[in-house]
């Protein structure tokens, strides 16, 4: 009786080591069905240039009347 519990131990331990290794590698299968499988990834953010090479060129405002000289010059 001793030898018949002693192998049916050693085949229960081998069962369990069987079924959690199958299980391990195993891959498991998501509850619900996802439409995108990409939708719950998070898109990089990208930050604007840093720098100099943020600066903003603006083009200086010029009259089109031709009015430069529109002040008078000061005079000490």
């Amino acid at each position: 009786m001793s030898i018949f519990l002693e192998i049916l131990s050693a085949v229960l331990a081998i069962w369990i080591v069987w079924w959690l290794v199958r299980r391990m590698l195993q891959p498991g299968t998501p509850a619900e069905p996802v439409d995108d499988p990409f939708a719950s990834v998070p898109a990089p953010r990208r930050r604007g240039p840093k720098g100099k090479a943020g600066a903003v060129a603006l083009e200086e405002p010029h009259d089109d009347d031709g009015d430069a000289g529109a002040f008078p010059p000061r005079s000490l």
